[in-house]
């Protein structure tokens, strides 16, 4: 009896030591999902009171869309893209984020009209991946080389036999940058409007012309086609962001990345900057606590490091911009990134207008100004009915 009192009293002050851990659900999505699960697993360790579940995304503005319009529960924290985060401004879910101590680039990726709306995490940025096995008998370019120096192999890697270049020429992921290019380093606004009608623009579209249907030294493919044409070594180049590296190194690739070249008039074209962030749905000293454990110096540089990403810590930044080429290139391309802009209009308008736009022109279907005319009738007629 007096054993069965003695294990009654002991289990009623374990018990409550378990049920009062509080659980934070995170939903995480892109790559390294193994190397994030072990960093949750140590803060779990090192922090009893708390407890994280993992739950990974596929898809996640869609699924967060979903949530959003079902009413379903949604988590305690989500790792986003930063160029998706008006949509969940707008929708008043999120918290604002507390002191960050980032570069720049990183800061302003996640600012929704003044205000930060997200922990910086990691980015990945647009290089240029080229295949090392069809360069024999061409002269390997600078990490300062320009416009015409990639059209120049381009050509010659067609004269071999091979795809010059490839990259989806109806998406506004890639032309971006290109827009950006020719309009002054940005996507064109005026009075928080998109523009997509300048000057600039349409001479981006002009370049993407040339370089598919006038010199024909680039190909269009869906994203995992294009991927599987350079790994399979029919393309001798291809846009895509850095976020490949790992897959290639892990297929014995013979490939090596380059930053974007620049416009022969000495203009950069800047690669986009693709940053994700966590962003906060129920504030808490615990959430707080795995944000900042996440974000640490030590974690993150071991994160990004597995990863090839380029990490929002200040000190990690530094501690791997000098680890390899890789690295080096990345760092070199984020110094002169293209921020894409957070708003909704953005996303649900810019997007689409631009990806029909250029297939319009490209496919013959519509003039140039006639396309992106059309564009920005839609673009505006977005953001009256909002």
């Amino acid at each position: 009896m007096k054993r069965a009192i003695i294990l009654l009293v002991v289990m009623l002050v374990i018990v409550p030591l378990f049920s009062s851990a509080d659980t934070i659900t995170v939903w995480f999505s892109w790559e390294g999902q193994k190397q994030f699960q072990s960093v949750v697993d140590d803060f779990n360790t090192v922090h009893p009171n708390s407890h994280v579940e993992l739950v990974y995304i596929p898809e996640m503005i869609q699924k967060l869309r979903i949530t959003l319009s079902s009413g379903s529960p949604l988590p305690d924290v989500a790792l986003v893209r930063n160029n998706d985060l008006g949509i969940l401004v707008d929708a008043g879910v999120i918290k604002p984020a507390g002191k960050v101590n980032t570069t720049p680039s990183f800061y302003k990726s996640f600012l929704v009209n003044g205000v930060e709306y997200a922990y910086p995490y990691y980015a990945d940025v647009q290089v240029v991946y080229v295949n090392k096995n069809l360069f024999k008998g061409i002269s390997f370019p600078s990490l300062n080389w320009r416009l015409s120096d990639l059209e120049n192999i381009a050509s010659k890697l067609k004269e071999n036999g091979y795809i010059g270049i490839v990259f989806s020429k109806n998406s506004p992921y890639f032309f971006n940058s290109f827009n950006a290019a020719f309009s002054g380093g940005k996507i064109p606004e005026k009075d928080g409007i998109v523009l997509v009608n300048t000057p600039g623009t349409l001479k981006a579209a002009e370049l993407f012309k040339s370089l598919f249907d006038v010199k024909k030294i680039a190909v269009s493919y869906k994203k995992m086609a294009l991927i599987n044409a350079f790994k399979t070594g029919k393309a001798g180049m291809m846009l895509m962001g850095s976020f490949l590296i790992p897959d290639f190194l892990d297929s014995k690739v013979n490939f090596t990345i380059l930053p974007y070249p620049i416009l022969d008039d000495g203009r950069p074209i800047p690669p986009v900057f693709d940053s994700k962030g966590f962003v906060v749905f129920r504030e808490s000293r615990e959430v707080k606590d795995f944000i900042d454990y996440v974000t640490s110096t030590e974690k993150i540089e071991k994160f990004c490091r597995q990863n090839y990403k380029i990490p929002s810590n200040v000190n990690a930044i530094r501690a791997l911009e000098g680890e390899n080429e890789f690295f080096k290139v990345m760092s070199m391309s984020a110094e002169r990134s293209l921020i894409l802009p957070t708003s909704k209009v953005f996303k649900n308008a810019y997007v689409p207008a631009v990806s029909t736009a250029l297939s319009l022109y490209l496919n013959g279907e519509l003039s140039l100004k006639e396309a992106f005319s059309k564009a920005q009738e839609y673009i505006n007629n977005h953001i009256v009915e909002k």
